[in-house]
């Protein structure tokens, strides 16, 4: 190997060495404003309602686990204001589950699940007031449509007339689907257990397409010299018939009650 290829060898690595710390540095500091924007924002919404903080002082886990339990019915309380369809997702029971007026309507119990760190690094206060009210919905993003296609005929005359039985078409293709909350929490759903290789390789490309959105607008934000966007997220593997229902029946802006451990 000549001079000139052992210096410009070395100045990739030194470069490429130099861009990941500099990364590295940049998400953390992301890490830690996303921390304080949730904060920030919940503190917001509370003054916006004209409530007060609880302070949130757990002195052992039968205190943590009452002060957890008043949280979570708080926020269901809440959902029984809207007459569109909300979902539960409850950790501790590994469910999520499909209220109207606060009635549970459909359950689905859920096989893995994955947690962003940023749900324990928040202040205990303030996670605790944040999860006495329901998140709302502002994006969606999915491998299937909200709605099968129909098409409908009309008959020449009554004697030519049916009853409408039209097979959901989407019933092979993979169901994943991704809720953005406000503030910018994620919520991914996806099928368990991909019964074909298809289902997986359709999974695999939904998940890598939304990482490599996140690691491109990353980029473009370092090199105009600012922070990285880190969004906490909430990852679950589920039944593919419970993913379409839920999917399906929430509304545009559903309200999301999340009860953490």
């Amino acid at each position: 190997m000549s001079k000139t290829t052992k210096i410009l060898v070395t100045a990739v690595v030194v470069c490429i060495v130099i861009l990941t710390i500099a990364f590295t540095i940049l998400k953390t500091i992301a890490y830690q404003k996303a921390i304080t924007h949730f904060e920030v924002y919940f503190e917001q919404e509370l003054s916006k309602k004209k409530k007060n903080i609880e302070i949130y002082v757990p002195a052992d886990s039968s205190t943590k686990e009452l002060l957890t339990e008043k949280a979570y019915y708080t926020a269901l309380l809440e959902t029984t204001k809207s007459d569109s369809l909300s979902l539960c997702l409850n950790v501790p029971d590994s469910t999520v589950s499909l209220l109207i007026k606060g009635v549970v309507v459909h359950t689905a119990k859920l096989e893995s699940m994955k947690i962003s760190p940023l749900f324990r690094a928040v202040n205990p206060t303030m996670l605790h007031n944040a999860l006495m009210q329901p998140f709302k919905v502002s994006k969606q993003a999915s491998t299937i449509p909200k709605m099968p296609l129909m098409v409908k005929i009309a008959p020449r005359d009554t004697s030519e007339y049916t009853p409408d039985v039209v097979p959901d078409t989407t019933d092979l293709d993979p169901v994943n689907f991704i809720l953005e909350l406000k503030p910018n929490v994620l919520l991914y759903f996806y099928e368990a257990n991909p019964t074909q290789s298809s289902d997986g390789l359709s999974q695999f490309k939904f998940d890598l397409k939304e990482r490599t959105w996140t690691l491109t607008q990353d980029i473009k934000r370092i090199a105009k010299l600012q922070v990285p966007e880190y969004k906490p997220y909430i990852r679950v593997r589920l039944n593919k018939k419970d993913a379409k229902i839920i999917y399906r029946a929430l509304p545009n802006q559903a309200l999301v009650v999340i009860k953490l451990e």
